[in-house]
């Protein structure tokens, strides 16, 4: 299911600004020999550089997702949520389009029956180590208020903890040479 979304983000007196254009879901197969389905999240950005920019790019553009899925009740349990965190750093967004993608493995995925959005979400974009204002767009409208988005960031950044590494960049899956026109080049910290 695609949503359609504007976000304006800039960097106070910077004049560059990243946009979160569309966040996506959707259940993919690998393209190698991994068996199962995948739920990828897409997220649509475009950039857009400051006047004189280097090589007119936007530099070192940070996107953090945050998920929320709501989760069937069990035997004697209450339904209950499920978060999911991870960031990845381009080097650089070219001005224009480009997709940023997430990805939950098919354990996760058949284990929750993960088959539709999450119940909520939301982005943070950073430029240059500056973080930008949220802005409505960057969230899911089933969080249409600043202070439902403060609570969902809250309870996410508590809860998240437990399943950290579990949601993943996409070039840390099969897919990482998967769409290479539209997606942007990584600064790699996993070795660190």
């Amino acid at each position: 299911m695609a949503v359609l979304l504007w976000c304006a983000c800039a960097v106070p007196g910077s004049g560059q600004t990243v946009e979160v254009t569309t966040v996506r879901f959707t259940n993919v197969r690998a393209p190698t020999g991994s068996n199962g389905t995948w739920l990828e999240g897409t997220l649509g950005l475009t950039a857009k550089p400051g006047p004189g920019a280097p090589g007119q790019m936007v530099p070192r553009v940070k996107v953090s997702l945050l998920l929320a899925f709501e989760l069937p009740a069990t035997a004697g349990a209450e339904r209950r949520l499920d978060y999911y965190r991870a960031e990845a750093e381009c080097v650089a967004l070219e001005s224009g389009r480009s997709d940023v993608r997430f990805y939950l493995p098919p354990e996760i995925v058949k284990r929750d029956q993960l088959h539709a959005d999450p119940k909520y979400w939301g982005v943070e974009l950073a430029i240059d180590g500056k973080p930008v204002p949220a802005a409505r767009a960057a969230y899911s409208g089933s969080l249409p208020g600043n202070e439902q988005r403060k609570n969902f960031q809250k309870r996410g950044s508590a809860s998240a903890a437990t399943n950290d590494g579990v949601l993943l960049p996409q070039y840390l899956t099969p897919f990482a040479n998967e769409y290479p026109r539209a997606t942007p080049s990584f600064v790699r910290r996993e070795n660190r």
